[in-house]
């Protein structure tokens, strides 16, 4: 859990440092950082299963999505192509919270 927690971590840093640069998508920067610090707090009180296809799916796309939100933190231009990145990471991560709650 070790590895999808950091990039979590990693790709909120990323996120805030975009959002505090005054782009025109600061909104949507905004809306992400809240859905990715409640799934930190959420994943902080759970145990998923790290072995499970989803948790793989999610711990990927967060690899993912932090490694573009850092290049975009360092080049906005690149904020077009993150913002459904995340979005896509954010959808996979829900499906781990989902299924250890259930």
């Amino acid at each position: 859990m070790e590895n999808l927690f950091h990039n979590l971590q990693r790709t909120i840093k990323a996120l805030e440092i975009l959002s505090d640069k005054g782009l025109p998508q600061a909104e949507q920067l905004d809306e992400l950082l809240d859905q990715l610090f409640q799934q930190k707090i959420d994943l902080s009180n759970l145990s998923p299963n790290p072995s499970s296809p989803a948790y793989q799916q999610a711990s990927h796309a967060l690899g993912l999505a932090a490694s573009r939100a850092e290049r975009a933190a360092k080049d906005p231009a690149q904020l077009r192509d993150l913002i459904p990145i995340v979005t896509d990471a954010i959808g996979k991560l829900t499906k781990v919270l989902n299924h250890v709650v259930t």
